[in-house]
């Protein structure tokens, strides 16, 4: 569903009818669909690559300035990227954030489920020293949580037991407080 839009109260939910406005006018969604028609062999890699060059194109801004075309392009850099190589068909740089004047957050993920595709489904191995020659040399690199917030290496996972192991485990107490 892009949008509902009721105006009485159809019971699923939220108690009110349904009829947000902007601007006087009823919200109105827009959105693009595609649909890709492979053989189950290849739709991964369909899907997955086209995927990301449809969410993830790049953004054109504008801005008007008070210089001419050649004194700004002699001041400021019109083009730039930290990847000096590209990298594989199923690794995607998540985040390149500079945290200081030579401390950086990149993350980088292999898009392709386990089993999905038979080539790229695969562990991939990248040299981040080779990639990101722009930023100068790696000294140290920390492997953290997707999350960015705790070392790998300090990471403690929880333990969840199934329902049998449980049950096996539990000690059940007959008594009960008044």
């Amino acid at each position: 569903m892009l949008h509902r839009r009721l105006l009485h109260d159809d019971q699923f939910g939220v108690g009110e009818s349904l009829n947000e406005t902007a601007f006087g006018q009823g919200l109105v969604v827009r959105g693009k669909h595609k649909i890709i028609i492979e053989s189950p062999s290849s739709s991964a890699i369909m899907h997955r690559v086209s995927a990301q060059q449809f969410f993830m194109h790049p953004l054109a801004t504008f801005s008007l300035v008070q210089q001419t075309f050649t004194d700004y392009s002699a001041s400021y850099y019109l083009t730039w990227s930290a990847l000096t190589d590209t990298l594989p068909l199923n690794v995607h740089l998540l985040t390149l954030d500079q945290l200081g004047p030579k401390n950086y957050l990149i993350r980088v993920e292999n898009y392709f489920e386990l089993n999905e595709d038979y080539i790229y489904s695969k562990p991939v191995t990248i040299d981040l020293q080779t990639i990101f020659q722009s930023i100068g040399s790696i000294s140290s690199a920390t492997e953290l949580t997707l999350a960015a917030n705790l070392p790998l290496s300090q990471l403690q996972r929880l333990n969840w037991m199934s329902t049998d192991e449980k049950l096996n485990q539990m000690k059940v107490s007959r008594k009960f407080n008044k």
